[in-house]
């Protein structure tokens, strides 16, 4: 029988993810600081060090909103994943022509009183964060209260209907359909009804 005989491996090859980890932050604060210096009037190395304090730290916490935004709940298994960025490309391309809609609407109708509706929303703290946040920016509607335990959102809407940037985003696996026992345009804000 042959014996190997192993060498050990040069320390860039026990972590492959430093580089990485490095490289992040690296090109927050490459691109920070481009952006800043282009839209100083006069560059002198007093701008170039506040620039660079300033792309630090904006840098810093580029790299921490994108972590807490990426990591998943611990116990959600695969089924936590934040939807992929591809599945939402069809809903965002209808939120302009949502976004115009909705303020028309209100520009030339005024304000109904609108309702409160329940909707399913992927399990993560990704998926939350994105459905709230995408929700909120028509002004026909707006995320008024999430629970995460039972990964519901409160939804108030004008239209008591689901717009097709609602529908969009519900195809692309972001949020659930509304339950029909909670629905109603009576609910508040809470999940109660007066």
């Amino acid at each position: 029988m042959r014996e190997t005989m192993t060498t050990p491996r040069p320390a860039r090859y026990l972590r492959p993810g430093l580089a990485r980890t490095a490289a992040e932050p690296l090109a927050w604060w490459t691109v920070l600081l481009a952006v800043y210096l282009a839209l100083v009037s006069a560059v002198s190395p007093g701008e170039i060090a506040v620039g660079a304090l300033a792309a630090a730290a904006g840098a810093a916490a580029a790299v921490a909103a994108r972590r807490v935004l990426l990591t998943t709940a611990p116990g959600t298994g695969p089924r936590g994943r934040p939807v992929p960025p591809a599945r939402l490309v069809r809903p965002l391309a209808l939120l302009p022509a949502q976004i115009v809609s909705d303020t028309a609407r209100l520009t030339v109708r005024g304000a109904p009183e609108g309702g409160w509706s329940p909707l399913a929303v992927a399990p993560g703290p990704a998926n939350r964060g994105t459905a709230t946040l995408l929700l909120s920016t028509s002004p026909g509607t707006y995320v008024g209260l999430v629970d995460p335990g039972r990964e519901r959102l409160r939804v108030h809407r004008l239209d008591p209907r689901p717009s097709p940037f609602e529908r969009g985003l519900r195809d692309a696996g972001l949020i659930g359909s509304a339950d029909p026992r909670e629905t109603g345009a009576a609910a508040n804000g809470n999940g109660e009804r007066p």
